[in-house]
């Protein structure tokens, strides 16, 4: 009845649209002023992919200026958990309020099906994105991968076969990267400029006012098994036990939606706890800052959080399947300790009187893991000029 009467067929999203009329025009009149201009378009479809790119954009503003026009093109609603509705109007929401952060104009996010609003629309001379969108069809030549991970895993031996793409910004070198990268015979062009992600600028939180207990931050992987195993070990009873510092939990963004039920889950187990929060939206790079170890299991989150800040890492044992990936023989190579649920309190109890690593130490590791150790947000931008000169 709502569609009929009050949205005549719209969708929510389309119909707040149009509920602003200025916003619309503003829009209007930046699409009208690209001509002049080679036009970037950075496809994506989840919040936390917008802290991949914007450290290059930003880059790309500051060295180019005036050159290039950049625009967030999201396909959220083919999700879904998303979809057209509320959880769209707040995902949308909460993109521009990153954006804003950030430093970028929130008037260059559109949605794919917003593009269709306005008479005419750029097309893209480049397309960079850091996943497969099955519904994306722009007609555009050069297209970048943007790997949104730093240390592949053990299933992820070459580069992904479901997304389009004849360039590839590559974070890091062997053994730190695909297994099967160095038999490719494509005709994929490589750029090694290190990990911009690491460049991405973020607001310090205080997640806990008035308390001068070190943060630790527990940031486990997608994987629901190791989450429950952690779980069914123990570990949110050392979690409460653990009152000499302030916990935070974050999940991964998916499993943060207000839709799954680890959120809800966690939440009443951890009601009662003052020194343990959930933190659903912030970024890694906030939280990272004003915590002082991370726990993880398998992934790249270790990795990144120990490359970007050189804090200590401790990671969960996991089962021997995960083996074989970049991101376990990184934490062969550097974790500052691999332990089971059991002896957590004490691995980070020992851990937090070690302080973080030395510069000379952060140094020695970024040379051995990373493609490029410099600013990485602008030796991409400088990739992205050179592809565009060559076309």
């Amino acid at each position: 009845m709502v569609t009929n009467w009050l949205l005549k067929g719209q969708s929510l999203s389309s119909f707040f649209r149009n509920a602003h009329p200025n916003l619309l025009l503003q829009k209007k009149t930046l699409l009208e002023n690209y001509k002049s201009k080679t036009v970037i378009f950075f496809t994506f479809r989840t919040l936390h992919f917008v802290d991949w790119f914007a450290p290059i954009h930003l880059a790309i503003q500051q060295d180019f200026p005036g050159k290039y026009e950049i625009f967030y093109i999201d396909f959220s609603t083919t999700l879904h958990r998303i979809g057209r509705g509320f959880e769209y109007i707040n995902f949308q929401k909460q993109v521009e309020e990153r954006l804003t952060q950030l430093g970028i104009s929130h008037l260059y996010h559109f949605s794919h099906e917003e593009l269709s609003d306005f008479s005419s629309h750029p097309n893209p001379s480049i397309l960079i994105t850091c996943e497969s969108i099955r519904q994306e069809s722009f007609s555009v030549e050069e297209r970048i991968y943007l790997p949104h991970y730093i240390l592949p895993k053990s299933n992820e031996t070459d580069l992904p076969s479901n997304i389009r793409f004849n360039h590839v910004f590559l974070p890091s070198i062997p053994p730190y990267s695909y297994r099967l990268l160095k038999n490719s015979k494509s005709k994929t062009k490589f750029h090694y400029v290190g990990y911009p992600k690491l460049c991405t600028r973020s607001a310090p939180i205080n997640s806990f006012f008035d308390s001068n207990l070190p943060v630790v931050l527990y940031a486990p992987s997608l994987d629901l098994k190791l989450i429950f195993d952690a779980i069914d070990k123990g570990i949110l009873e050392i979690f409460k036990e653990m009152t000499f510092c302030n916990i935070i939990i974050k999940l991964h963004p998916s499993l943060a939606s207000r839709r799954h039920y680890i959120t809800t889950f966690l939440s009443e187990q951890l009601k009662l706890e003052e020194h343990i929060m959930i933190d659903e939206l912030s970024g890694i790079q906030s939280l990272a800052t004003e915590s002082k170890i991370l726990v993880a299991d398998f992934g790249s989150m270790g990795g990144e959080y120990r490359l970007r800040f050189g804090k200590r890492v401790v990671f969960l044992e996991t089962p021997k399947k995960y083996e074989g990936g970049a991101d376990l023989i990184f934490r062969d190579d550097f974790a500052d300790s691999i332990c089971n649920v059991k002896n957590l309190g004490n691995t980070i109890s020992n851990l937090l009187k070690k302080g973080n690593l030395s510069k000379s130490e952060l140094e020695i590791m970024r040379q051995k893991v990373l493609s490029y150790t410099g600013e990485s947000d602008k030796k991409a931008a400088r990739s992205i000029d050179e592809i565009c000169s060559k076309t």
